[in-house]
């Protein structure tokens, strides 16, 4: 059993996931499964519909304090290890495995760093956007720029894996 759109409307709605929320877990999730399809056509093993299962819940706690864990609490209840796995470290997940042996975690990380609230904006946006959040601090700002510059050399690998860029990849009007 994977998660699907079904159960993720029941989760939602038995956590009081709100609506703004939802709409960048559907986000997160198209990109990571335009991702991970195009992988697939370039011979990497990834399980498509664990990913999907996984976005699409991945924040379904974001407004309560450690929701990844608190996340994945709900999915292991539901019997689902691997996807409760994928969002107990969609948060702190760190490094990436290299472009060419990216697994599912890679795929929904890189996903949530390049999706602002419900759209795919790339990752130089989605990292100002953090940067300017309330609770503004050198060391926070320090933080987000190094993992910017780490994602960034991920990304660079991975276009090259895929043979085009991310933003003509995940952008909505690309086919």
């Amino acid at each position: 059993m994977y998660i699907d759109k079904e159960k993720q409307q029941e989760l939602f709605a038995k956590y009081n996931t709100p609506k703004h929320v939802q709409r960048h877990c559907d986000e997160v999730a198209r990109v990571a499964v335009v991702i991970a399809e195009r992988l697939k056509d370039k011979g990497i093993q990834i399980n498509v519909d664990e990913l999907r299962g996984a976005a699409l819940v991945h924040d379904v706690l974001r407004t309560e304090k450690d929701h990844d864990k608190l996340g994945a609490e709900v999915l292991m209840n539901m019997n689902l290890p691997h996807e409760a796995e994928l969002v107990r470290r969609h948060m702190t997940y760190h490094p990436f495995n290299h472009a060419d042996r990216f697994k599912e975690i890679d795929i929904l990380c890189l996903a949530d760093r390049l999706v602002k609230e419900d759209c795919y904006v790339g990752l130089d946006e989605r990292m100002q956007y953090l940067i300017d959040k309330p609770g503004k601090t050198p060391e926070r700002t320090e933080r987000i720029l190094k993992a910017k510059a780490h994602t960034q050399e991920i990304i660079d690998e991975l276009e090259e894996v895929l043979g085009l860029t991310l933003d003509e990849l995940c952008h909505k009007d690309v086919k």
